[in-house]
């Protein structure tokens, strides 16, 4: 069965099921938190589109992430 995700999907969640996707958020912004040491804080409370407000990510950078996301997915469900 697919699991459906959205933008409003919590950031820890998504991070937990596709440990890829932690990749393609470092050089987004999640390094920086990471930095600040306030990642562990702040991700399980952030959806992936207050993440992406929270970064100032303009909407072509939101466009590609979100697809390597669907892709990350995909590609899970394939395997199974």
């Amino acid at each position: 069965m697919k699991d459906r995700i959205t933008f409003d999907a919590n950031l820890k969640q998504l991070i937990e099921e596709q440990p890829k996707i932690k990749e393609l958020l470092y050089n987004c912004g999640l390094k920086k938190l990471e930095e600040e040491d306030i990642a562990d804080v702040v991700l399980d409370k952030l959806t992936l589109k207050g993440f992406f407000r929270m970064m100032d990510l303009d909407d072509e950078t939101q466009g590609l992430i979100w697809e390597k996301i669907q892709h990350l997915y995909r590609e899970t469900e394939d395997q199974r």
